[in-house]
């Protein structure tokens, strides 16, 4: 196409304006599992800190 020897930039755009990949019932599961995991370990880290910062009398 036109958009060929424009250039990286301009690929770059168009890649960025293109409809978006059909939707993959895995890769969106997987997504939730991997968030949910990060949102877990955040509140424990978190209780792990509160805990850290009590016995030091912070």
């Amino acid at each position: 196409g036109p958009l060929s020897a424009a250039g990286p930039v301009p690929r770059r755009v168009a890649a960025l304006l293109a409809p978006p990949f059909g939707r993959h019932p895995v890769l969106a599961a997987a997504t939730i599992v991997v968030l949910a995991a990060t949102a877990l370990s955040t509140a424990e880290a978190a209780h792990d800190l509160h805990l850290l910062l009590e016995a030091v009398g912070a």
